[in-house]
């Protein structure tokens, strides 16, 4: 959880890190977009994992995850284009599909 989430007690308030020295991989919503975004190149038929990656990359924008930036773009660029390829496969199977049918 974030440190709004749950404040510092007195113990640890000395230890605390500024938000600014966080980690750069501190990104869990751009890395599960990543994720998901590539398990598309698998289960793409379905496009589930293409909805999941785009909808994850979208909130890793929104919230401004540190070091997610990077990550939410490459999901973004991965599903689209995924999604562009699938929809050209589905194209041609179709035409050809009608085509057998005459």
């Amino acid at each position: 959880m974030t440190d709004p989430d749950h404040p510092l007690s007195e113990a640890d308030r000395g230890n605390a890190e500024p938000a600014g020295l966080r980690l750069a991989g501190e990104a869990p919503l751009a890395r599960g977009a990543v994720i998901a975004s590539l398990a598309a190149v698998v289960f793409g038929f379905t496009f589930v994992p293409q909805l999941l990656g785009l909808a994850l990359a979208g909130l890793s924008l929104a919230r401004r995850e540190p070091g997610g930036r990077r990550g939410a773009w490459i999901a973004i660029a991965i599903s689209v284009l995924l999604t562009v390829v699938w929809a050209v496969v589905l194209g041609i199977v179709l035409k050809w599909w009608a085509s057998t049918l005459v």
